[in-house]
This record gives structure tokens, C-alpha cells and sequence, in this order.
């Protein structure tokens, strides 16, 4: 007699590395304080991206790869790119297929694409600049569930309208 589904079919909808962002549970000890005068660095805001303790090689690349952007806001090329992935060791397949990518899906960089203007036929160049959007997202959701939540606690009576949480 066989057990289980002869015939199992896959779950489609999983959720991939490149579409999620670590969230540390609250409950745990790696908890960050929220209180906005502690200032985080920039190491805590991509391991929400890169989590250290899960992927550490990716975390350290887009450490540089961010340290480079923010050193260059108007725009890294990839003459500029190409320097920073050579200096500190960076294969080129992580950082065009795995590190830049997720970083511009999460909106933490913008990538540009510009015409080669001294030689069309080669066709373009890659600028990466820093993004905002990763910030607006989340202070919109942020907001959008402070909403909710304080409607709830109006709804049922425990929270006044003149109060604040």
C-alpha cells in the first residue's frame, strides 16, 4: 500500500529570497530599538534585506555596493562599479544577478540605463543612484496599519479620538 499523494502537485506560490524581507520576530533577541533617537546604521537596514546571519557573503557585498552608492549619489557607472566589485574581491555574477537586482526591487537603488553617447552600437551604460522608494513603501505601510489599528481601538471604545498611541 502506498502512503501519500501519488500525484503531488507543486506549490506555485512560494515565497523566493528574492522577494522577501527579513523581519526579525519581536520576541526574539536580535530585535532593534525603535525608539527614533538611536540612530541605525546602515548595516541593520540591509540585513533586513541581506540578513547576516543567512546569507553573510551577500550581506557584506551589498554593504560595499551601498557604501559606493551613498559615496557617489549622483550616480555610480560602471567604470565606477566595475573598480568597487574588483577592490573588494565581488564576483561579477552575484552582484549583476543577485545583489543589484534585489536592491532595486526593494528600492534601495534606482538603476538607470543611459545611451553609450560616444558609440551607440555598444548600447548602454548602467547608473545606479540611491532610492528613496524602499523608505516610502514601508513608511506607508507603517502608517496605513497605525490606521487601522487605532480605527479598531476607536471602534471598540478602548481608545478616546483625542488620544494618542
Amino acid at each position: 500500500m502506498v502512503k501519500g499523494n501519488a500525484n503531488p502537485i507543486p506549490v506555485k506560490d512560494r515565497l523566493t529570497t528574492k522577494e522577501s524581507l527579513f523581519y526579525p520576530s519581536i520576541l526574539g533577541k536580535t530585535w532593534k530599538t525603535t525608539d527614533p533617537d538611536v540612530r541605525w546604521e546602515l548595516n541593520d537596514i540591509v540585513n533586513h534585506v541581506f540578513p547576516r546571519e543567512y546569507q553573510e557573503r551577500s550581506h557584506s557585498h551589498a554593504m560595499k555596493l551601498l557604501a559606493l552608492v551613498l559615496q557617489n549619489p549622483k550616480g555610480v557607472d560602471k567604470t565606477m562599479l566595475t573598480a568597487c566589485l574588483k577592490e573588494h574581491a565581488i564576483p561579477d555574477a552575484t552582484a549583476y544577478n543577485v545583489i543589484i537586482p534585489k536592491l532595486v526591487r526593494f528600492g534601495l537603488l534606482e538603476r538607470k540605463r543611459e545611451v553609450n553617447a560616444s558609440n551607440p552600437s555598444r548600447g548602454w551604460f548602467m547608473i545606479l543612484k540611491p532610492s528613496l522608494a524602499f523608505a516610502n513603501h514601508l513608511n506607508k505601510l507603517s502608517g496605513e496599519w497605525r490606521s487601522v489599528v487605532k480605527t479598531a481601538l476607536i471602534k471598540s471604545g478602548e481608545l478616546k479620538e483625542d488620544q494618542n498611541i
